[in-house]
């Protein structure tokens, strides 16, 4: 595919910060610091959507990206800039720089939202994440609330015939350990304050 035209566009955006294009879905991708906030095809630039601002693209008349997809299209969150708002370089440059401004937050955002994720932590799957969220352990700042023992209980009481190891596993995991790490001695350790732990709630139930 010929790049004469994103090659434009990227010259027409020099002055912003570590910009860049990259082949991307049939066209090319434009990054700032190799964040993707618009792309282009052979004769159209597309600024990526926000809730934000999304309402100011559609108030000036740019219209949404539609790709096929098989038999029909599928409609993404991609606005094309005018032939007339490409020409204004003053109009146009202030869009650009609100809507990779977003674009940054908006993975500032999912890297905080992945880092409260519980399967951010050693020794955690997808399905023992899952596991957690079905005995109301739903986030990171959860877990480290209740803690590793309250979590084993919980999950014991819903699957009875869950592993010990488990116990291991969280305690593991709420201490940036690998399970395998876990010494006989801690393990031993890590069993009896769990007795103690059974023996409290116990006493008052």
């Amino acid at each position: 595919m010929s790049s004469i035209f994103a090659n434009e566009i990227l010259k027409q955006f020099s002055c912003l910060e570590d910009v860049s294009i990259k082949t991307f879905f049939g066209g090319f991708s434009i990054n700032s610091k190799q964040i993707m906030f618009g792309w282009i095809d052979k004769q159209n630039f597309y600024l990526r959507g926000h809730a934000f601002y999304r309402s100011i693209f559609i108030e000036l008349g740019m219209q949404p990206l539609n790709l096929p997809a098989g038999i029909a299209t599928k409609q993404l969150d991609y606005y094309k800039v005018s032939d007339d708002l490409l020409k204004d370089h003053q109009k146009l440059l202030p869009i650009v720089k609100m809507v990779i401004e977003y674009a940054e937050l908006d993975l500032i955002e999912k890297i905080e939202q992945k880092q409260k994720r519980i399967k951010s932590l050693p020794n955690i799957t997808f399905s023992l994440e899952k596991l957690l969220y079905s005995v109301g352990i739903t986030d990171l700042k959860k877990f480290i609330e209740i803690g590793y023992l309250e979590a084993f209980y919980r999950i014991k009481n819903k699957k009875p015939d869950i592993s010990s190891n488990l116990l291991f596993t969280l305690y593991g995991s709420l201490n940036g350990r690998h399970v395998a790490s876990l010494s006989e001695t801690l393990i031993k350790e890590i069993e009896k304050d769990y007795q103690s732990f059974l023996e409290k709630k116990s006493r008052y139930s």
